[in-house]
């Protein structure tokens, strides 16, 4: 009897840790991201969802009527702990931003849906929420994308030199409406050290010096259109503004050390709101000897399986100009990846680093035959040298070969 009862029991556990067969899809719906039941604008809804076939999509209603899709695929460590196994364990969380604008004010049911890859479709339990939009609260908001908090941003301070090293200040405004006359931001300005340095309304203008649109607003954001369907200008939402930090170092204008750096934006309804704000360093270009190598590796993917021929690929900068990219696999130099290529049109490199040398055409690529690798966890490192002789290691990537038969 007591090992009847052992069988049971370790049968029911085994059970419980899979997917079971042919069950609907399930969930949770969190409500506001940082809490609360009510706001205006746009405001940030999260949950996650799970499938044993697979998540499909997730909308959003408000009332009972479609609002839009949500972005699946986020991470959620707590529910991919919880739930192993499933088809989408790994990224079980979704989020979007609902625009309160769209609808009157008081209460309003929000729901979600979400249909699995075999047409199963489960409402996840709704929430209800109060919606409160005055045009004077609704104040444009946005992000910079580039560069980071405490970035040193460099420059070219003798003024006798060549080429010109620009820093580029980049990101994404937006603005909600009551009305929609009222609705969208009609301008966005560069503040150093709280003084205007550029307004896209009227320092606007193309140059292929500095990288192409310089000190504009509109520029194409595909995955602002993603986060904020719905939107006004979340198609172009986009902003890049150019500073020529050596030539304000160079005339006194400005000075090396720690600068504040802020973006203002301002609404069709005359409001105006600092959106986002960070710290920088201003520094010479002329004050280093040789700079570090940068770049990113985009493929292999990191922890993946794979098996076959692979292609890793990703970019590399060096002020100085990049001679080679080298390959290591486990620690051992495999070859030079083919450097020179041009990257997508929606990877924002170049427009990040007018100036350098082979910023038009800063991608590398490299073939891996992983049937000469052992099957099992590897390890990818990338190696940049630059024109003086100097390298970097700019990063690496842990990918795990599954040859059938290897």
């Amino acid at each position: 009897m007591k090992r009847n009862v052992f069988v049971f029991a370790v049968a029911a556990a085994l059970l419980a840790s899979v997917p079971a067969s042919a069950a609907p899809p399930f969930g949770s719906f969190g409500g506001i991201l940082g809490g609360g039941n009510s706001g205006g604008g746009v405001i940030p809804l999260a949950g996650w969802a799970l499938d044993d076939n697979g998540v499909q999509a997730v909308d959003v209603l408000v009332d009972g009527t479609v609002a839009g899709r949500a972005n699946y695929s986020r991470a959620r460590a707590g529910v991919t702990a919880r739930f192993p196994g499933f088809p989408d364990s790994a990224l079980p969380g979704f989020a979007y931003q609902l625009d309160t604008t769209h609808y009157l004010n008081g209460l309003h049911t929000v729901s979600i849906r979400v249909r699995s890859r075999a047409g199963e479709v489960v409402l996840l339990e709704p929430r209800t929420f109060s919606f409160s939009n005055v045009e004077h609260d609704l104040e444009p908001f946005g992000a910079i994308d580039f560069p980071r908090a405490q970035a040193e941003l460099r420059g070219t301070c003798d003024p006798a030199a060549p080429n010109r090293r620009y820093s580029v200040i980049a990101g994404y405004a937006l603005d909600a409406g009551t009305q929609v006359d009222d609705a969208g931001v009609a301008y966005v300005e560069l503040l150093v050290d709280r003084a205007v340095v550029a307004n896209t309304r009227i320092d606007c203008g193309f140059f292929d010096e500095t990288g192409g649109q310089t000190n504009c607003y509109g520029l194409r954001r595909l995955d602002v259109e993603r986060t904020f369907p719905g939107l006004k200008d979340s198609p172009h939402a986009g902003f890049r503004f150019v500073l020529d930090i050596g030539a304000g170092i160079a005339s006194g204008a400005t000075t090396q050390g720690q600068h504040l750096i802020t973006i203002r934006a301002g609404d069709v309804a005359n409001q105006s709101r600092n959106i986002a704000e960070m710290p920088v360093t201003f520094s010479c270009y002329e004050n280093i000897v040789n700079e570090d190598s940068f770049g990113e590796i985009d493929l292999t993917l990191r922890g993946l399986l794979y098996h076959g021929v692979i292609q890793v690929t990703g970019w590399a900068l060096d002020y100085e100009g990049v001679v080679s990219v080298q390959i290591l696999i486990d620690g051992h130099p495999t070859g030079n990846a083919l450097y020179g290529l041009v990257r997508p049109v929606d990877d924002p490199t170049l427009s990040f680093y007018p100036g350098f040398i082979n910023s038009f055409a800063p991608g590398w690529r490299f073939d891996v035959d992983t049937t000469l690798l052992q099957n099992g966890e590897h390890f990818l490192d990338v190696v940049v040298t630059d024109a003086h002789g100097k390298t970097t290691f700019i990063g690496k990537r842990r990918f795990v070969v599954n040859n059938v038969g290897g």
